[in-house]
């Protein structure tokens, strides 16, 4: 017997979710979490790190290693801001743009496939299921 079925059910979707995921992001050549660095930028592009931080819920040495790596890969560029010089702004180049969109079409791949065989009003009463439990969470 399963004494905390909600959490389980929660750790397993989130596994499963990852696992699935990352089989087809890997291809790709990212390392984990440059894919929602890349699709956050294609949604607002030129952003600051800390926005991207915020955005992303990471910490800022995280996001400023992955800054680096992407940019080394050519995905990405940054420079200061004009008005405030102490602000690193980021954003995709052509070749950023391209990979994003490759993860846009492997997201809405999992998506479907997450939801497969689940009704308009399920998918719904799912997701106003999870904001609330994430809501009691975090207060």
């Amino acid at each position: 017997m399963n004494d905390y079925p909600i959490a389980k059910a929660i750790i397993t979707l989130i596994a499963s979710y990852k696992n699935s995921a990352t089989k087809k992001l890997r291809s790709l050549g990212l390392y984990p979490g440059q894919d929602m660095i890349l699709l956050e930028l294609s949604k607002n592009n030129n952003i600051s790190q800390n926005q991207l931080v915020t955005t992303l819920c990471v910490d800022h040495s995280t996001i400023a290693k992955s800054v680096n790596r992407m940019s080394k890969s050519g995905l990405i560029e940054t420079h200061k801001s004009k008005e405030d010089k102490r602000i690193t702004l980021v954003s995709l180049t052509p070749k950023g743009r391209q990979l994003a969109s490759e993860i846009q079409a492997i997201c809405l791949e999992m998506e479907n496939k997450a939801t497969a065989g689940l009704s308009t009003e399920e998918k719904r009463l799912f997701l106003e299921m999870m904001a609330h439990i994430i809501k009691n969470i975090n207060n």
